[in-house]
C-alpha cells in the first residue's frame, strides 16, 4: 500500500450501550448488505487490529452512510493501488463521484497534485492523484486523510527505539521505489540520500540513520549479511504479517502499528466532518476500510441519534 510512502512523501513537502438503527453499507463488488452495530461509549475501541482480520466474500471494502435525518453522507472507496488506467476501479471511482455532491473529496497520501489529463494523472499518481483530478474538476476542496508525520513518529516512539523506526520508514520507502518505480541499486541510493537530507530535519530522526553509510550500519545491525538494505522484501512491510516468520525482525509490527495510528486518524477526521454535516467523498486503500467500518459504524449511529433527538 502507498501507506508508507504517505510519511516519507510528506517530508518531500446513549445508555452505556444503545442499539443504532439499520443503515446500508456498500459491500464488496457493490453488492448491498445491511450492517448492524453496537454502539459503546467510544467508537476507537471497535477499530479492528490487523493481527485479527482475515479476508473473506464479506469483507466490507467500500461503505455508504446516508440517512434523512441529517445532510451529513460519506462514500468511502476502498480502492485497489493501482496506476493502470484501465483497471475498472477508476470508472467505479468517477460513477460514485457523480453520483451525488460532494463538499470534499478526502485521499490517502500526501497531495501531489494532478496533472493535466486523467490518463497521465492516474498514470503517475494512482488512485488518490485521481480524486484530487476528480474535484478539481468542480472546485471541491481536499484534504489527505492522514496524520501528520510528527505525531506518527511521536506515537511509535512509544513502542520502539528511534532507530528501528526510521530503518523502517526508509527501508519501505527503498521498497516502494525499488518495485512501483522499478530503481535499481544506484537509483534507490541517489533517491535515499536526497530523502535523507529531509528526513535529518525532523528534531525526533535528526540524530539517528543520517546517512547511507549509517543507513548500511543500521541494517547490518539487524539482519547483519542477509541481503541489502535496498533490497528489503515487501513481505516486510504488510501491517498483519509476523517479523518472525517474513524476517522483517521488527518492521511488521511497527508498520501494523504505524497502520493502526493511521485508521484510527482517519476515523476521528470522517467523524469530525460528518459532525459539521459534510458529504464526503474518500478514497482510501482497501484494508483499511475494513478495519474502520465498525467504528465508523458507531460514529455515525451517535450522529443520528444527535440529530433524532433535536427533531
Amino acid at each position: 500500500m502507498e501507506v508508507g510512502s504517505a510519511w516519507l512523501a510528506y517530508l518531500i513537502e446513549i445508555e452505556n450501550y444503545y442499539t443504532m438503527k439499520y443503515f446500508v453499507l456498500i459491500l464488496l463488488m457493490g453488492s448491498l448488505a445491511i450492517f448492524r452495530a453496537q454502539i459503546p461509549g467510544d467508537c476507537n475501541d471497535l477499530l479492528m487490529d490487523y493481527s485479527d482480520f482475515v479476508e473473506t466474500d464479506s469483507t466490507i471494502w467500500q461503505i455508504e452512510l446516508k440517512d434523512a435525518a441529517t445532510i451529513a453522507t460519506l462514500m468511502y472507496y476502498g480502492a485497489s493501488h493501482s496506476k493502470d488506467i484501465f483497471h475498472p476501479q477508476f470508472q467505479e471511482i468517477v460513477d460514485k463521484w457523480n453520483s451525488d455532491k460532494f463538499d470534499i473529496a478526502l485521499f490517502e497520501g500526501p497531495n501531489r497534485g494532478i496533472l493535466s489529463t486523467k490518463e497521465e494523472t492516474i498514470a503517475n499518481l494512482g488512485e488518490s492523484g485521481y480524486v484530487r483530478y476528480l474535484a478539481n474538476e468542480k472546485n471541491i476542496p481536499v484534504s489527505t486523510l492522514e496524520p501528520s508525520p510528527i505525531s506518527e513518529i511521536e506515537y511509535l516512539s512509544t513502542l520502539f527505539p528511534i532507530d528501528q523506526i526510521k530503518l523502517f520508514f526508509l527501508l519501505r520507502e527503498a521498497q516502494r521505489v525499488r518495485e512501483t518505480l522499478g530503481m535499481d541499486k544506484d537509483q534507490i541510493i541517489d533517491y535515499m540520500e536526497k530523502l535523507l537530507v529531509k528526513a535529518n530535519a525532523i528534531p525526533q530522526l535528526e540524530n539517528t540513520i543520517t546517512t547511507i553509510s549509517g543507513l548500511e550500519k543500521a541494517y547490518i545491525k539487524y539482519w547483519g549479511d542477509k541481503g541489502e538494505w535496498w533490497q528489503a522484501p515487501s513481505a516486510w512491510f504488510t501491517p498483519s504479517g509476523n517479523s518472525l516468520e517474513t524476517g522483517g525482525i521488527f518492521t511488521n509490527e511497527i508498520n501494523k502499528f504505524s497502520s493502526e495510528f493511521r485508521n484510527l486518524h482517519m476515523v476521528q477526521l470522517i467523524s469530525s466532518l460528518l459532525s459539521e454535516g459534510k458529504k464526503i467523498f474518500a478514497v482510501v486503500g482497501r484494508n483499511h476500510v475494513p478495519m474502520q467500518a465498525d467504528a465508523l459504524a458507531c460514529e455515525w449511529g451517535k450522529l443520528i441519534s444527535i440529530s433524532n433527538d433535536g427533531n
